[in-house]
């Protein structure tokens, strides 16, 4: 035997696989443009929010109050309460006392 080491052989390149984005893949005329589904509506709030939202509406036109964006801001978080704590405050709507205005 001899004490000398075997000669290396060339090992051939790796070749990876590319990876590629479809957006880029079409930029580069590989793929044609895919259609985009239409986006999805947002579900609009659940049944029983709806009532006690309009229940709120309801109560506050019946009190006379003519609504701002803070009261429909109320209104869509009150409308997530319970039906027995939305009946309690469209009562209290409905029956509050106003206070004379002072001069």
């Amino acid at each position: 035997m001899s004490d000398e080491a075997p000669a290396s052989r060339p090992a051939p390149p790796r070749r990876q696989p590319l990876m590629a984005d479809v957006e880029t893949l079409v930029d580069m005329g590989v793929l044609e443009e895919q259609p985009q589904p239409p986006p999805e509506e947002p579900p609009g709030p659940p049944p029983e929010e709806q009532a006690n939202a309009l229940a709120l509406d309801a109560a506050l036109a019946e009190a006379g109050v003519t609504k701002t964006s803070a009261d429909t801001q109320a209104v869509t978080a009150l409308a997530k309460l319970d039906p027995a704590t939305v009946q309690a405050i469209t009562t209290w709507v409905k029956h509050r006392k106003k206070d004379p205005v002072a001069k």
